[in-house]
């Protein structure tokens, strides 16, 4: 849920921290300006918010797993700086900005709020098929190089998923672990397969959860029904198609899925 907060964050000179723009389960996210006039986002991340030690331990891994290549490919949002605050027992990391709903990235502090596609979805119940595909592919080349790089995201769901420069990005990466790894208490509901987040496939699954809203506009414990007209009828063809991929990508039995991001 967005907070509109003007709250200073301790410690931080009175002309960089702007305003919270969002607070979730793995911390805060605040609106910063740098002393050039740039806009970046910075995710501050609290190890008072957890009952115990693990959950802040994992998201500082995943930073640490991501920002090696975080600014090695259009898919990602780019993280800028990691540091850690032992005083107030934090860590916190700078990234690039998401675009604004309105005017991209031309930031107006006071009235920003960030484009993801949950909200593409919530503002226009779905988005054109043609605008599916091109999200669906643009994903899946970053999603891929993640996993060439052997690691997966475990949590790839629509308001993970930004807008930069009008390109949509996999974002909120503190969930991203080595693949294979076994944790428990990740992911979304409706995003996991039955065996669980931490795979390529499970990723895919994911994935394929996304374009479905993205498509249809459905929530997604509909999966797999589609609304009575979710398309004009000569988008009809391209539909079913992209429909069908999505079908497979989502498929209960991970063998019957598409098995790499180069198959999907």
């Amino acid at each position: 849920a967005e907070n509109t907060s003007t709250e200073k964050i301790p410690h931080v000179p009175d002309h960089v921290m702007v305003r919270q723009i969002g607070k979730g389960a793995y911390g805060e996210v605040w609106l910063a300006r740098n002393v050039l006039g740039g806009y970046r986002g910075v995710k501050i991340v609290q190890r008072a918010a957890f009952s115990d030690n693990r959950p802040f331990l994992r998201e500082f891994e995943g930073i640490q797993r991501f920002e090696p290549i975080s600014r090695s490919h259009p898919g990602f949002v780019g993280i800028l700086h990691v540091a850690r605050n032992a005083i107030e027992d934090c860590f916190y990391y700078i990234m690039e900005i998401a675009d604004d709903t309105v005017h991209q990235q031309n930031i107006q502090g006071g009235s920003y709020r960030p484009r993801s596609l949950s909200g593409d979805i919530d503002r226009h119940g779905k988005l054109p098929v043609l605008e599916c595909i091109h999200l669906g592919i643009a994903l899946i080349d970053g999603l891929g190089h993640l996993h060439r790089h052997g690691l997966v995201h475990r949590d790839i769901k629509p308001s993970n998923i930004i807008y930069i420069h009008g390109t949509p990005r996999l974002a909120d990466i503190g969930m991203v672990a080595t693949a294979g790894e076994e944790l428990s208490g990740v992911g979304t509901p409706g995003f996991i397969p039955k065996e669980g987040p931490g795979s390529p496939r499970a990723d895919i699954f994911a994935l394929g959860r996304v374009l479905y809203r993205a498509a249809t506009g459905n929530r997604v414990g509909e999966f797999p029904c589609l609304p009575t007209c979710v398309v004009e009828d000569q988008d009809w063809p391209r539909f079913a198609r992209l429909n069908s991929i999505i079908l497979k990508a989502c498929a209960e039995e991970a063998s019957d899925r598409y098995q790499t991001c180069d198959e999907l």
